[in-house]
């Protein structure tokens, strides 16, 4: 069993830093998140908020220590940007950003944004995604102390603590958790029911942060370390009795400092620095003598990565301002082996960007320049945008939006060892989408149709491991699908009820060649149909909640064939929790039906488990 301790920030105090955060109208978003979601207890991982939003795909390897990305309405994880206070989270190992490495003890909130999101003294880079997902760091409201610990299935223990201390201008707060899980769970494979082997993972977060007021506006410095060693309990295919199915092991060791300053919103004028550096290590041992199916790679990689980014914003009024924003950043690659052209590129991003903000109407459209630099190649793209929101109503909203936005070949993409593909053409992807919508005092409604057009589409497909990937390019993928999202809310004596619907229809088809076989199509991963449906009640201070998630068929392969075809599943969650004064204790049950599927072919989910949550603020 995996028991938890946990200290966390009220929902009051989370409602109260919000709402200071967007009570300048030059502050407010011209675009407005497609979800957003405050993270407590129940959510110890950025990933577990993330996959309840509508119109996302989350790739899960397995475990709590395997692989976790997002991608939003087929895009693909790589046009996804991951912000943390703004600036951008790399990832050295391919460039797909691993959300199970994020705990939510450091962050108040998680939205995400269709297209991207538009408001005064953003970096470039924030403009550039194709879609965007922000980590809010928790800043402190009060001094005090919060402690976590959680247990459950799997061999799952953990424990966390965070430290908040309050002085006149200064706001510091401080954190630490360690995690370990045996990662072992049974799972039927052509009727014959195995145990998940290799899958256990340690890793230690430490992290701090200190908020302050400097020259009339305010700055912040932030500090990141995690460590891990693991397993990669590899895809499960039939083999020779005998033969272990996995023996690969990966440690890894990330570091980042980031922080800036930005002016007061109170003149025409106003700036804001950034900086990052960043040094991930990663080693990778596929331990052949103990597999002798295995290729023999033991692997040292690090890279180190220096950014700076600087904005500028200009307002007439109240009402229009104007953006110039430009970002610069260096990385360099250092492995043991030998490779043709030295693994450095510079990349360097510019956007003009342009704003109006009205009581019922909001628009904003901006022009966007990235190169980059490596192996004497430049490689280069302009991405356009615009987008307005429209309030004809109290009670009605209609946003949209167009943008196009360019996925360069990462740099791993072309560096990496059995994952380099120097062949690779820049991802372009052509945006269009529409939001409605509706709300009352009981009720909100969501109704979000959209069209993406995406070529020379890089596709990252894992091989025999986690660690090895073939990047591939599908030359022409159109996708049309609609999202759709609705909450209702009653209150019936002592007793709250809160509900929420979400579907999603999709068409991602493969337009490339039409010659092929696999010619129309629907690529890989992405379902026509997925959906949940969450119950919460509330009731003395009690709170039960109720969540199924449903994903239609899907196929691993363009190939639409039997060999390739993933079945359709569906998974029923449960938890139970409670406040007592300064102690709260949650309890959740997941997968309660105990469902056999699997996110990604040949990477068998876990069945039926539990984890028991404690929380203690002081």
């Amino acid at each position: 069993m995996l028991l938890t301790v946990s200290w966390s920030l009220s929902a009051q105090e989370a409602d109260t830093l919000v709402a200071s955060r967007v009570s300048s109208v030059r502050s407010v978003p011209v675009t407005r998140p497609a979800e957003e979601a405050t993270l407590d207890g129940l959510q110890p991982l950025a990933a577990d908020a993330v996959r309840r939003f509508t119109g996302v795909q989350l790739k899960d390897y397995g475990g709590v220590g395997g692989l976790k990305t997002v991608n939003v309405r087929s895009l693909g994880s790589e046009h996804v940007g991951v912000f943390i206070g703004g600036i951008q989270v790399d990832n050295a190992q391919n460039m797909q950003v691993d959300l199970g490495r994020f705990s939510t003890e450091s962050f108040s909130s998680v939205a995400l944004y269709n297209g991207h999101k538009s408001r005064r003294l953003q970096t470039a880079k924030e403009y550039a995604s194709g879609a965007a997902l922000y980590l809010e760091p928790a800043v402190p409201q009060k001094s005090g102390w919060r402690i976590r610990a959680r247990g459950g299935s799997f061999l799952t223990a953990g424990a966390a603590f965070r430290r908040d201390k309050i002085w006149k201008n200064l706001r510091l707060s401080y954190s630490a958790e360690g995690l370990y899980s045996g990662g072992r769970y049974p799972y039927n494979f052509f009727g014959e029911t195995l145990m998940r082997e290799n899958s256990d993972i340690r890793s230690l977060r430490v992290e701090g942060r200190l908020d302050g007021k400097l020259a009339g506006g305010d700055w912040n410095l932030m500090m990141y370390s995690y460590g891990s060693e693991r397993g990669f309990p590899g895809p499960v295919i039939r083999r020779a009795a005998g033969f272990p199915f996995s023996a690969e092991r990966q440690a890894d060791q990330d570091a980042f400092l980031q922080g800036g300053w930005r002016s007061a919103d109170s003149g025409p004028y106003s700036a804001a620095v950034r900086f990052k550096l960043a040094d991930n290590y990663t080693h990778y041992d596929a331990h052949a003598e103990k597999n002798p199916m295995a290729m023999p790679y033991d692997l040292h990689f690090r890279q180190r990565s220096a950014y700076l980014s600087v904005a500028q914003s200009f307002s007439i009024n109240d009402r229009w301002s104007a953006d110039l924003s430009a970002d610069g950043q260096r990385n360099v690659l250092e492995a043991d082996r030998d490779y043709s052209v030295p693994p450095e590129r510079t990349t360097l991003t510019t956007v003009l960007a342009g704003r109006y903000t009205g009581e019922r109407l909001r628009a904003a459209a901006h022009i966007l320049w990235q190169g980059a630099w490596d192996g004497g190649i430049l490689r280069d793209a302009w991405m356009p945008s615009a987008s307005v929101h429209w309030e004809p109503l109290s009670w009605l909203e209609l946003e949209t939006f167009a943008s196009r936005s360019c996925r360069l070949p990462s740099f791993n993409d072309l560096y990496y060892v059995a994952i380099g593909n120097v062949n690779l053409k820049p991802e372009y992807a052509s945006q269009y989408g529409l939001d409605l919508r509706a709300h009352g005092k009981h009720f909100a409604a969501r109704v979000s149709p959209y069209y993406n057009r995406v070529t020379d589409k890089i596709v990252a497909i894992p091989t025999s491991t986690q660690f090895r990937w073939s990047m591939i390019n599908i030359g022409l993928v159109d996708i049309t699908g609609v999202d759709s999202r609705l909450e209702a809310d009653a209150t019936f004596g002592g007793i709250r009820l809160e509900g929420t619907l979400r579907y999603t229809f999709q068409r991602a088809l493969d337009h490339s060649d039409p010659g092929k076989q696999t010619y129309g199509l629907q690529i890989p991963y992405a379902p026509v149909h997925s959906g949940s449906a969450i119950l919460r009640g509330e009731w003395k201070g009690w709170k039960l909640e109720w969540e199924t998630s449903v994903t239609g068929h899907r196929w691993s392969a363009t190939s639409n064939s039997a060999d390739y075809y993933l079945a359709p599943w569906s998974v029923s969650d449960v938890s139970l929790g409670k406040s007592f004064g300064l102690l709260s204790a949650a309890l959740r049950a997941s997968n309660i039906f105990n469902t056999q599927y699997q996110l990604v072919k040949g990477y068998p989910m876990p069945g039926a488990s539990v984890m028991l949550n404690l929380e203690l603020s002081l």
